[in-house]
């Protein structure tokens, strides 16, 4: 994406009869909002390109939207209504946001916008009295550019040598498994490479260099709080692992990597785990997706283009009784808030009873909220619930990274939709909103679990 410039349709409707006041008066108005709303735009949102339309009919919408057949998605403000012309333009179901004018547009604005989120088109909105604030305007112009910004991303998948051949051929009998990767390019067109393991080992793993790797490996163990992985050469291997990840993203252009770890140390086919390498990789501006979760690279990207903060795999584990959930893994990010610096200490650790090697336990401090985030593509359904850390447990059973919170746990776990899967996408702070509106506009169906 270096180099890419988002470009955002900016659509004023702006008939001249309607609500805020006779035609002459009303073209001055929209004038004095429409100038100040560009200024602000200006001013917050320097990066993007905006292209204006000011919709008095029918027929400038449709000459509007055709001009911008290809946006990612439209920025509508609704400055004044009666004439109905918000209700054609929600019908077109393309991504919406919708910024109302409060005395203006509220005719046409509660009319539709309730009726088009309960029908799941996609669509948020928001009304006020101050359309041009630039703090507003940032926010919901960020919407927008995540769409543009999943458009243009590319993504690695490494996989074992059969899985290529599947997931090549979507073969019937495992489209179960192997169909992801299509719903992952229709829901966020967002292109994507597989490469199998003997091509991986041949052209990047096995040509790194040993005195690179061997400076990578002592700079985690020198900068880690504690080494508890007596193997050095484990964490040799994932240093190798690691550089070679990164050559291979950076040469096939890709800006997020999954690694279906398990399978390939596990049949032999790679001989090193990858979560030192994913812990690196953020400050490399590389998405790090565990076990090739295809569902998860999604949810990951989202936090990242939309709220600049790196989430993270979880295996989310149930105690009913004292009301906690436990996200497990052997991998979490050293900086989740996004930051080009470590913003929590790490520890080196073997995991699973000892046998899971090189794994990566982050102290993160209790008092925080989490946002927990899960995908069904069959379902087009976003799951999300929210809960309160609490504390870290140590134990040699498990993943290595036990994150210990607070939740109502006994309505996610009847909540649970089967296939949104086991993982879920742990982010650090209170985003349930941001994901909500990212869901509308996807047209994607919300089950808040813990609700």
């Amino acid at each position: 994406m270096v180099g890419h410039s988002t470009r955002i349709p900016v659509l004023f409707i702006v008939n001249p009869e309607g609500a805020i006041g006779g035609p002459h008066a009303a073209v001055e108005w929209f004038d004095r909002v429409t100038n100040s709303i560009k200024n602000s735009l200006k001013e917050c949102c320097g990066e993007v390109e905006f292209s204006y339309y000011y919709v008095r009919d029918v027929s400038d919408l449709r000459e509007a939207i055709s001009r911008e057949a290809s946006a990612p998605g439209y920025l509508v403000f609704v400055l004044n209504c009666i004439s109905g012309l918000l209700k054609p333009l929600i019908e077109l179901r393309k991504p919406l946001v919708l910024i109302n004018e409060t005395y203006g547009g509220s005719g046409d604005y509660v009319l539709e916008y309730g009726e088009a989120v309960e029908k799941g088109y996609p669509v948020i909105g928001v009304s006020t009295r101050e359309p041009h604030d630039p703090v507003l305007l940032r926010r919901m112009v960020q919407y927008i550019a995540l769409l543009d910004k999943m458009r243009e991303a590319r993504l690695l998948f490494i996989v074992p040598k059969a899985a290529k051949y599947y997931l090549s051929l979507e073969y019937p009998l495992s489209v179960d498994v192997y169909g992801l990767l299509k719903q992952l390019a229709g829901l966020t067109g967002a292109s994507y490479i597989v490469m199998d393991s003997s091509e991986f080992r041949e052209h990047y793993y096995n040509r790194v260099n040993q005195a690179e790797a061997e400076e990578v490996a002592k700079k985690w163990i020198m900068e880690s709080s504690s080494n508890f992985e007596k193997e050095y050469g484990e964490i040799l291997r994932s240093a190798r692992l690691y550089l070679a990840i990164k050559r291979a993203a950076e040469e096939r252009k890709a800006n997020i990597v999954a690694l279906d770890c398990i399978v390939l140390r596990n049949t032999g086919e790679l001989d090193a785990w990858p979560c030192l390498a994913y812990m690196q990789l953020w400050y490399d501006g590389i998405i790090p997706v565990c076990e090739a979760d295809v569902s998860s690279a999604i949810i990951l990207m989202i936090g990242k283009y939309l709220l600049n903060v790196n989430g993270f795999i979880t295996d989310p584990a149930v105690d009913e009784l004292k009301s906690e959930i436990v996200y497990y893994h052997c991998y979490a990010p050293t900086n989740p808030l996004g930051g080009v610096k470590q913003e929590y200490p790490y520890v080196i650790t073997p995991a699973h009873l000892g046998e899971k090697k090189a794994s990566l336990r982050v102290l993160f401090k209790p008092g925080v909220k989490i946002t927990a985030v899960g995908l069904s593509l069959d379902e087009k359904t976003l799951t999300i619930h929210t809960s309160e850390l609490v504390g870290l447990e140590e134990s040699i059973y498990a993943c290595s990274n036990k994150l210990v919170a607070k939740a109502n746990v006994c309505r996610i776990v009847l909540n649970w939709r089967r296939r949104s899967g086991w993982h879920r996408v742990v982010f650090l702070g209170d985003y349930r909103d941001e994901f909500i509106n990212v869901a509308r506009l996807m047209g994607l169906r919300v089950v808040e679990e813990d609700k």
